[in-house]
C-alpha cells in the first residue's frame, strides 16, 4: 500500500523541496504543457504548490479573473484529500462545474507520496452544444460568448489519451524521485533493462507520441542489451505482431539504422529525394514518416517511428519533427542518473 512519509517528516513540503530538483520539474511542466496544450500543477501531500502552474487555461487564469466569484462558483481547484472540495473518481479525476476533466497522480518512490500532479483541465469526449453552457456562464457571472470562446482553447480528447498522458508524466516524476529518495546513482545501462518499468514508459511514450503527432503507426527501437549494435522493437502502435517481434536493424542498415548511428532525425515523404535512403522507400502506404533517434549524452539508445498512411490528411513537417523531439527529451530525463 503507498503511504504519506510520517515520521521521518518527508511530509513537510521544504523537504520535498530539498530533495526534488524544482528547476527540472518546473522544466517537465513547461515543456509537457507546451507540448500537448494541457495544464500541469504539483502539489505536496498538504495541498500546498511546490511549483508554479504550467499552461494555465486561459477559462481559469482570465475568464474567472474575480477570486471572490471564481471560490463561490467552483472552489480550490483540488481534490478532497487536498484540501479542495472535488471528488475524485474511479478514473483518478474529478470535475469542475464548469464539465471539465482534471487528473490526479501521486508523486511517489519507494511506497511512499511525497505530492500530486494535477493534469488538466480537458474536455471529455466532445464538447456540449453552446447552448448548454449558458447556464454554468450565469452562475459564474461571466458572458456567454467569454465563456465559450476560453472552453474552445481546452483541448478535447477521449479518456484512453488523457490517461495515457498521465501515465507519461508519471512516469517520469517516479522516476526522477525515486532517484533523488535513494540518494543514489542509477547506472543507465540498469534503466535501459527490458524492465516492466522501462516498457510501461515506452508505452506511455508511444501513446502520447500518436496523440500528438497525429500518426497513424509507431514504434519505438532500442538498442538491445546483448547486441549493442543492434535495435529492436520494444514498444508499437498499428504494427503486426510478427513485424514487431522479428524486427532487428544493425546499426547504419536501413533508414532506423541510418538515423540512430548518425544521431540525426529524418522527415520522410514522396518528395524525399535523400539518396541514402531511397533505396528503403518500399511501404508505399506510408505517405509521411518522422524517424527520430532517442539519445543521452554522446550515445543513440533508441529511435522513434512515426508515419502517417496514404488514407491520412496528415503530412508531416519540420515542426512536427521540433514537437516530436522535444517530447523525446522530456521522456528521457526518466533514463538520467
Amino acid at each position: 500500500m503507498v503511504e504519506h512519509p510520517k515520521s521521518n517528516g518527508l511530509h513537510d513540503p521544504l523537504h520535498v523541496r530539498g530533495i526534488i530538483d524544482l528547476a527540472v520539474w518546473q522544466r517537465i511542466q513547461d515543456n509537457f504543457s507546451s507540448l500537448t496544450g494541457v495544464g500541469l500543477r504539483t502539489f505536496d501531500t498538504e495541498g500546498k504548490p511546490i511549483t508554479t502552474p504550467s499552461g494555465e487555461p486561459r477559462l481559469c487564469g482570465e475568464v474567472f479573473k474575480d477570486l471572490r466569484a471564481k471560490d463561490g462558483f467552483c472552489g480550490p481547484c483540488l481534490p478532497t484529500f487536498l484540501g479542495g472540495r472535488k471528488v475524485v473518481d474511479k478514473n483518478l479525476s474529478f470535475t469542475c462545474p464548469s464539465w471539465l476533466h482534471t487528473f490526479v497522480a501521486p508523486l511517489q518512490a519507494s511506497g511512499y507520496v511525497f505530492g500530486y500532479f494535477l493534469i488538466g483541465p480537458v474536455i471529455l469526449v466532445m464538447r456540449k452544444p453552446k447552448e448548454q453552457y449558458a447556464q454554468i456562464a450565469e452562475e459564474a457571472g461571466v458572458e456567454l460568448e467569454e465563456f465559450w470562446s476560453a472552453l474552445l482553447e481546452l483541448k478535447v480528447m477521449s479518456l484512453q489519451q488523457a490517461q495515457s498522458m498521465v501515465e507519461l508524466v508519471k512516469d517520469v516524476g517516479d522516476y526522477i524521485m525515486m532517484l533523488a529518495y535513494e540518494n543514489r546513482k542509477v547506472k543507465r545501462e540498469a534503466m535501459l533493462s527490458d524492465s516492466p518499468k522501462l516498457r510501461k514508459l515506452l508505452e506511455a511514450l508511444m501513446d502520447v507520441a500518436l496523440q500528438v503527432s497525429e500518426a497513424d503507426i509507431g514504434s519505438i527501437m532500442f538498442v538491445d542489451e546483448k547486441e549493442k549494435d543492434v535495435l529492436t522493437i520494444r514498444a508499437s502502435r498499428g504494427l503486426p505482431e510478427d513485424v514487431v517481434k522479428n524486427t532487428r536493424v544493425r546499426l547504419g542498415d536501413g533508414i532506423s539504422g541510418l538515423a540512430a548511428k548518425e544521431r540525426v532525425a529524418l522527415l520522410i515523404d514522396e518528395q524525399h529525394s535523400d539518396n541514402r535512403i531511397s533505396s528503403h522507400l518500399n511501404r508505399r502506404y506510408i505517405k509521411s514518416s518522422m524517424v527520430i533517434p532517442i539519445k543521452m549524452d554522446s550515445r543513440t539508445v533508441g529511435i522513434m517511428n512515426l508515419g502517417a498512411l496514404g488514407t491520412s490528411e496528415v503530412r508531416f513537417d519540420a515542426d512536427n519533427l521540433k514537437v516530436m523531439n522535444r517530447l523525446i527529451d522530456l521522456a528521457t530525463l526518466a533514463f538520467r542518473e
